[in-house]
């Protein structure tokens, strides 16, 4: 298949929205290691997460409130308000889950290189589909195996003979921080399957600024909750940062990165709209090699021959799951679909 037919004859709108999505999500990765890490020194991912997803909540809240296309159907009889029950059924589970990987996620900045963190985020591939045959959304097949055989020896060599130390010399305590990835890839997989499952079954969560509305209050409180007895309230208020920027540029710090995962929420609803599966993959590749080579030019990151052979490896495996994918189906490429993309987040 030749590149030229993954795109539509006027792709003005895919290349807009590939490019926003590229600039909102990299900022996102630079920004939040560079927050966590060493440079910054703000070492309360947990909690400052929390106050991520309490701006979603808010820029998605005024965001139906002044766009009526995003709003749930006027001819419907359902309300913005549900039952508890429901909630606790339905939406709370998926709240859980992306809440532990997205905290998870960002913590692991503390320990290990930005790089190093791309390279085992794009692990997730294999828990969704350990996830997703769990939850009967895939059909285990011995190609699949062959996927998650390949996509785990990939990830292997990624990690094998990373150093214990940046490039200025600081310890990155690889193992907490790989095993911190992982857990957020198993959580990223889970998260997966479970929005798969309330996008298709759920009538409050229809388009993404829907779902981010339903699933942000309940991932902040978790968030707070758990940064309360892991980091502490009181050292977080104690932290040097308040003193050494101020009280209005640190809470505009805070701010940022919710508002940079607002925007690249709605550039990938937009690039939705017009992508094929197989560009969305293509594009995702080419978006974590920029992270990694970000990663080398901003932080100094460093990667090994065989580090880099597992990388291709493991890329080209995520391209061939997209395109089995692809090929498996009949039909469009919906935004479940493509959750796949939005997991390595």
């Amino acid at each position: 298949m030749a590149l030229t037919h993954l795109f539509p004859a006027n792709n003005n709108p895919i290349v807009f929205s590939i490019l926003a999505w590229y600039l909102f999500s990299l900022s996102i990765s630079l920004y939040n290691k560079w927050m966590f890490g060493p440079d910054l020194g703000f070492e309360f991912p947990v909690i400052i997460t929390s106050l991520h997803q309490m701006v979603l909540f808010i820029l998605s809240g005024s965001c139906l409130l002044l766009t009526p296309q995003f709003r749930l159907p006027n001819d419907s009889k359902l309300s913005y308000s549900m039952p508890w029950q429901m909630y606790a059924r339905t939406i709370l589970p998926c709240a859980l889950a992306s809440a532990a990987d997205i905290g998870a996620g960002n913590s692991s900045f503390r320990f290990i290189t930005l790089s190093l963190y791309t390279m085992v985020k794009s692990s997730s591939l294999v828990f969704v589909l350990l996830w997703g045959v769990a939850f009967k959304l895939e059909t285990l097949s011995t190609r699949l195996v062959f996927i998650v055989a390949i996509m785990t020896g990939g990830v292997v060599m990624m990690v094998y003979g990373h150093d214990s130390k940046d490039s200025d010399n600081r310890p990155t305590h690889i193992f907490i921080g790989c095993s911190l990835v992982l857990i957020s890839a198993v959580m990223s997989g889970l998260r997966w399957a479970l929005t798969q499952l309330l996008l298709k079954r759920h009538t409050h969560t229809q388009n993404p600024i829907l779902t981010i509305f339903y699933l942000s209050p309940a991932m902040s409180l978790a968030l707070f909750i758990t940064g309360g007895f892991l980091e502490g309230f009181g050292s977080f208020a104690a932290s040097k940062v308040w003193e050494l920027k101020g009280v209005p540029v640190t809470l505009c710090l805070l701010v940022i990165p919710g508002i940079l995962a607002f925007l690249m929420t709605l550039s990938e609803f937009i690039l939705l709209s017009y992508a094929s599966l197989l560009t969305l993959s293509i594009a995702g590749i080419f978006k974590e090699l920029l992270t990694i080579l970000l990663g080398h030019l901003v932080f100094g990151d460093s990667l090994s021959l065989i580090n880099g052979v597992g990388l291709l490896i493991t890329l080209f495996d995520i391209l061939w799951y997209n395109y089995y994918r692809l090929t498996e189906s009949s039909t469009a490429p919906t935004l479940t679909d493509v959750e796949l993309e939005e997991v390595n987040e």
